[in-house]
């Protein structure tokens, strides 16, 4: 079995927020709301928006190999000021084994992202609220706690509400809380190695009901959706599976896939870099009605 590690620091969520604006427009599951990327687009300056849309910028997110490596107080201005020193060497051998699949280019790469990462930090990341850090920081010290309770397996699938990573390929598992990309979570495998950034919900205040007991129901609300739990009750099934039973095409089983183990209804069972086949979380269903009721009896 894989060792698991769960790790903070501002840094993975200054990554995932520019990474989640560049991907917004792609992405049709989604916690935060509509107008966030336009909001965000009126306090970025013209010629920083048009150098995100850089294709290179599709490897972001697999920098969270490179922030843990990153030495010492893990900032964003810290960590940029340490990727700025790197030498091309060390670029490469901090970016491997994905090095392959970029842009050999190393140089203007380098200088392009240390242009990116400063001025990302300074036009929106300092300006976030704070709580959301802080609300980070609370969720993985609650995630190190269970690491005496749980096994790895568990606990990767209770933080992503139903990812299930099982593989005796993989060494080592960095956990890593993170608010921009939810309810979605970002896997990425190194050869052994796998970092899985996993959503947390900010709690709202009352009487507002959480977006993730909304995005729960809403899964309920389509009859491919409703047709996927009833097959995966009788047992797992792998997509081709699904594919053969629904008749949806790969693109749209896919989104509701997503949404239902967005939901926390159905696991997602992970293997190497693939998923392997879906599984019912039945538990889950089951206390959708004590959610409602809880909910519309608060205050009574």
């Amino acid at each position: 079995m894989y060792k698991l590690e769960v790790d903070y620091s501002p840094v993975y969520e200054f990554v995932t927020s520019l990474y989640y604006y560049v991907n917004k427009d792609r992405l049709k599951i989604y916690d935060l709301g509509s107008d966030w990327k336009k909001e965000v687009d009126q306090k970025l300056q013209s010629a920083f928006k048009e150098a995100l849309k850089d294709k290179r910028m599709e490897i972001l997110h697999r920098f969270s190999l490179l922030i843990h490596k990153c030495p010492g107080e893990r900032t964003p201005e810290n960590f940029i000021k340490w990727f700025e020193q790197l030498s091309t060497v060390e670029m490469y051998d901090c970016m491997r084994p994905w090095v392959d699949v970029i842009p050999m280019d190393m140089i203007d790469l380098h200088q392009h992202f240390v242009y990116l990462f400063t001025e990302w930090n300074e036009q929106y990341f300092k300006h976030i609220d704070p709580s959301i850090l802080e609300a980070l920081e609370n969720d993985a010290n609650e995630k190190r706690e269970l690491i005496q309770k749980m096994g790895p397996v568990d606990i990767v699938e209770y933080s992503t509400n139903g990812i299930r990573i099982e593989s005796e390929q993989i060494q080592k598992l960095l956990l890593v809380p993170q608010y921009h990309y939810a309810p979605l979570s970002v896997v990425d495998y190194y050869k052994g190695f796998v970092t899985c950034l996993y959503p947390i919900e900010l709690q709202g205040n009352a009487p507002y009901i959480s977006r993730r007991t909304i995005t729960m129901f809403n899964s309920l609300s389509d009859e491919n959706r409703i047709l996927i739990l009833k097959s995966l009750y009788a047992k797992p099934r792998t997509f081709k599976e699904l594919t053969e039973i629904t008749q949806l095409a790969k693109s749209n089983l896919h989104y509701h896939l997503s949404l239902l183990r967005c939901a926390g209804l159905i696991r997602a069972h992970h293997s190497s870099e693939r998923v392997i086949n879906y599984s019912l979380r039945i538990q889950q269903i089951t206390t959708m009605q004590d959610r409602l009721l809880s909910y519309i009896k608060e205050n009574e």
